[in-house]
């Protein structure tokens, strides 16, 4: 955990740094999507519904590089056969820093990417007394291609887990024993951090944005979110939707 912490703080000190010079956008970002949870610890039931997300993104573009940070935050009321659920999700921290690769005539950006993520799950008629949560504290890779068509400006924005820290409750909870309630959310987020890789789990994520070239404060786009967990007990997350992004530069 520690070497962790210090990957943060490094990767930190480097891309403030190198941005320091340069003019950042300020944005306001909302999302509405669909959401759907399979936790195994609720006998195949597969969880959906209405996701809301608010966020905002920092962004500095020039010709050599991208750089992003970036806030989320959201909630979900997920339903499986009428029985209720709800999940709230925090993303604290977002990171990218991307080089442009030099090929004549694109806008293509690579580089890597960090951020923390916490789903935390609760299912008050089929689980009462227990709470259910995915952290991941990811190392990545990112890439963004921009590219023109008639008078509408696209972006595409891939990014995906490499390697980070993970917690997850335990397979089996003691029945006896209740553990819900804030003071519990909060330590359960980060019970038992363990580093893993891919083959452990994976979070991805793809966006489609569009915007008009009239200077538009506007962009509009799609988003298809993924978030595995791969050991007992397993978790699928898959979230897809609408996004609009408000720029705050005038």
């Amino acid at each position: 955990m520690k070497e962790f912490k210090l990957g943060i703080f490094l990767l930190l000190i480097f891309t403030l740094g190198s941005a320091q010079d340069k003019t950042f956008s300020r944005n306001s970002l909302f999302a509405a999507g669909y959401k759907q949870i399979n936790e195994s610890a609720n006998f195949g039931l597969i969880f959906s519904g209405p996701d809301l997300n608010y966020g905002m993104v920092w962004k500095s573009v020039n010709e050599k590089r991208y750089f992003s940070f970036e806030y989320e935050l959201g909630a979900a009321i997920l339903f499986s056969k009428k029985i209720p659920a709800l999940d709230f999700y925090l993303k604290p921290i977002d990171l990218a820093y991307l080089l442009k690769i030099p090929l004549e005539g694109e806008s293509l950006y690579l580089g890597p990417i960090m951020k923390m993520e916490y789903d935390y799950e609760l299912y008050p008629d089929l689980q009462s007394g227990f709470d259910y949560w995915f952290t991941n504290l990811s190392f990545g890779i990112g890439a963004l291609y921009d590219f023109n068509y008639k008078n509408i400006s696209f972006r595409i924005k891939l990014n995906s887990s490499l390697a980070g820290y993970i917690s997850r409750q335990e397979a089996y909870r003691d029945p006896y024993f209740y553990d819900i309630g804030f003071k519990y959310a909060l330590k359960h987020l980060h019970h038992d951090l363990y580093f893993g890789s891919f083959d452990d789990y994976n979070v991805s994520r793809v966006e489609i944005l569009c915007k008009p070239k009239n200077n538009s404060r506007l962009t509009f786009g799609y988003f298809l979110k993924y978030s595995g967990y791969y050991h007992d007990p397993q978790i699928t997350i898959l979230n897809q939707g609408i996004v609009l992004i408000i720029s705050k530069n005038h």
